[in-house]
């Protein structure tokens, strides 16, 4: 974004008094990642003539960064066979995402501008449904036969690749099949390319890599992806045929939103709520402003019934901001924790029961120092008015709520996905209200019954 920044006031000048040739050398030194943090600088006419005088491989990247009104935008503006010649360009599962958020009468439009074998490669990735593999998967890649020898192999990649297409073309795995294309394993490049010419690429292929599905969800591709550190893997029809593949990229991108979407969930809300209207916003967030603020008036309920220990100790109202706070900072990091391993495959079934008591024992030890902690400075404040006993009881309560909110972020994300509803949604606001109403009940409790 500064490299635009720099060029932005140049570019536009250049561009609206149509020196275009400045304007394309410009543009070389501006990243396609810049100009699409920057896009909104622009006009429409800018942003068609600034695709068209970039570089073929730098154009196609800035397409794909851009999302899909902007996409459309540029289609529209250019003229038939240009528009024709980039959707041919693209891979078939970028088109297809495409399309997926379109209005109809765009769809109609864009599809009427591809050519007849492009309309169908596209259409065998719109059968698929949005979250799947199969939605996701790259139709751009290269296969080879597990008879040819290394030099051979490098040699029928140079002749089948199109350097125009180089970006949409996956090349750091290579694809081995059979005369049936079914897959027989994967190479990588880099090993072909230092192998001696005459090894046979059968010798240096991977015979069992990890493969997918179509109709698997890109939530468990990511989870493969992240238990088995993957950069790529082949997307097999029921037959062992291969359809396509799915690379890190991509992943990395689905991972990404789903990880917005989990934080905005734990918060009550949702991601991508800036762009809504205010009421609409406020109506995402309500219900679970409601549970919280339900709990909250239970736990003043709670003070409410220990009026007559308050009035006697009024010290005791010092420490309960800061027990509540403590508390809930657990509850929320473990939650966090427990949430991410869930949802990216880190935690298994199998090891659920060991995350859980780890986290409560991290949540004992975090909460025996910081109980000590500050059973010391109440101590120190209030320890020649009221006694040891006062300040025990400000440190096991500081203990008990922290281990209590660990306790609690740690299993009801467990709880809530066998309820079948979404641990993101329904932990965060939760294990705050869980939280507060026991370390308010003990820390009552116990002060009634020491210091009285």
């Amino acid at each position: 974004m500064k490299t635009l920044q720099i060029y932005l006031a140049d570019l536009k000048e250049l561009l609206q008094s149509r020196d275009f040739v400045s304007a394309r050398t410009c543009l070389r030194e501006i990243s396609p990642v810049d100009l699409v943090d920057g896009w909104d600088y622009f006009d429409a006419d800018e942003r068609v003539a600034i695709f068209r005088l970039s570089a073929r491989q730098k154009a196609m990247q800035l397409f794909e960064e851009l999302d899909t009104p902007a996409q459309a935008e540029i289609l529209q503006g250019l003229q038939r066979k240009d528009a024709q010649e980039l959707l041919n360009d693209l891979d078939p599962s970028e088109t297809g995402r495409m399309l997926r958020d379109l209005p109809p009468h765009l769809v109609r439009q864009f599809s009427a501008i591809m050519k007849k074998g492009g309309q169908e490669c596209v259409q065998q990735y719109l059968q698929y449904p949005q979250q799947s593999v199969g939605a996701l998967m790259r139709g751009r890649y290269v296969t080879l036969d597990e008879k040819w020898t290394a030099k051979t192999a490098v040699e029928r990649i140079q002749y089948s690749t199109r350097l125009r297409r180089i970006e949409e073309t996956h090349l750091d795995t290579l694809m081995v099949v059979d005369s049936r294309d079914r897959l027989r394993g994967v190479v990588g490049l880099k090993s072909l390319v230092v192998a001696p010419k005459d090894m046979l690429v059968r010798d240096l292929m991977d015979p069992s890599p990890r493969t997918l599905t179509p109709q698997l969800d890109q939530e468990e591709a990511v989870k493969l992806f992240t238990k088995y550190r993957l950069k790529s893997a082949p997307v097999l029809n029921e037959d062992g045929g291969l359809l396509g593949v799915v690379v890190y990229r991509d992943i990395f991108e689905i991972a990404r939103e789903e990880t917005e979407e989990d934080f905005a969930k734990m918060v009550g809300a949702q991601a991508g709520l800036l762009s809504w209207p205010a009421w609409r916003i406020a109506k995402v967030r309500f219900p679970w402003l409601v549970a919280t603020c339900i709990g909250e008036l239970m736990v003043s309920s709670i003070i409410k019934g220990h009026e007559e220990t308050l009035a006697k100790i009024v010290a005791l109202a010092t420490f309960i901001p800061l027990i509540a706070a403590m508390g809930g900072n657990v509850g929320s990091q473990t939650a966090t924790v427990m949430v991410r391993g869930l949802a990216t495959g880190e935690i298994s079934e199998e090891e659920e029961g060991e995350a859980v008591t780890k986290e409560i024992a991290v949540g004992m030890m975090i909460g025996a120092v910081y109980g000590l902690l500050i059973g010391l400075c109440a101590q120190f404040f209030y320890g020649d008015r009221y006694g040891w006993q006062f300040s025990g009881v400000v440190g096991f309560t500081m203990f008990i709520s922290m281990t209590a909110a660990a306790t609690a972020g740690s299993i009801e994300p467990l709880v809530f996905r066998r309820l079948g509803i979404d641990p993101a949604t329904a932990t965060g606001p939760l294990i705050t209200t869980f939280t507060d109403l026991l370390s308010t009940l003990v820390y009552f409790t116990l002060a009634a019954k020491l210091l009285l």
